[in-house]
């Protein structure tokens, strides 16, 4: 009989001292995060980093966090046929559709967020692979076609993760038509700084990366359920 109430006293005991013990390290985590430069705090760092770079990591600006620099927002129209002819659909921001989407559907918002965040970052990285493109054409360097294929192919597949996605948006529009074709490009918008906000004029949006026109592919996931 005496097994149990020892194994209990050791559960109680354990329970009691864990609460201390990580509000010790805590406390010791912050104080070498926020300790000055030196070979020690490196590597005391190095040893909590996994832990401290997850919750404690923050870039600061005075008393604040650094603010916004730009919105980026990636807009996709759609274009279809019908007896009447031809017709193109105004712009939809997809990075707006997938906000409401995640604060629509609760359950699972990082996977809503993650579709337009990803697709945004796929087409600003097509954007720097042509800035290094454009480099490379004006200094005539020798792997220039190269690089020029990779970004072929980046484009091509950036066109078909698009496609994969507005797949069950465009079937959400009910066109009266067939759709023939999408069109998607990366809006970039400066954030108005905060000693210009009573200024009349706002910044301009300018077009960051565009996949231009595209053969519309049905049959995508459908992520909105």
């Amino acid at each position: 009989m005496t097994a149990p109430r020892a194994g209990t006293s050791r559960w109680r005991l354990l329970s009691m001292a864990l609460p201390p013990l990580l509000g010790l390290a805590f406390v010791a985590m912050t104080l070498i995060v926020n300790a000055p430069v030196s070979p020690a705090r490196t590597q005391a760092y190095k040893a909590v980093a996994p832990v401290a770079d997850t919750y404690f990591r923050q870039s600061w600006m005075l008393l604040a966090p650094y603010s916004v620099d730009y919105n980026g927002e990636v807009f996709y129209q759609v274009e279809y046929e019908n007896a009447t002819g031809r017709h193109t659909t105004e712009p939809v921001s997809l990075s707006r559709k997938m906000a409401d989407t995640a604060r629509e559907i609760r359950l699972a918002p990082n996977r809503m967020g993650a579709v337009g965040l990803y697709l945004g970052v796929e087409l600003g990285s097509l954007h720097d692979k042509q800035v290094s493109v454009d480099e490379a054409r004006k200094k005539a360097l020798s792997d220039f076609s190269g690089r020029q294929s990779e970004l072929k192919a980046l484009r091509e597949a950036a066109k078909t993760d698009t496609a994969t996605v507005l797949s069950p948006l465009v079937d959400d529009l009910h066109l009266d038509g067939e759709v023939t074709r999408l069109r998607a490009y990366y809006t970039y918008t400066p954030v108005k700084r905060f000693d210009v906000r009573h200024s009349p004029e706002d910044p301009r949006s300018e077009v960051f990366t565009d996949l231009g026109w595209f053969d519309y592919r049905p049959g995508a996931q459908p992520w909105t359920n």
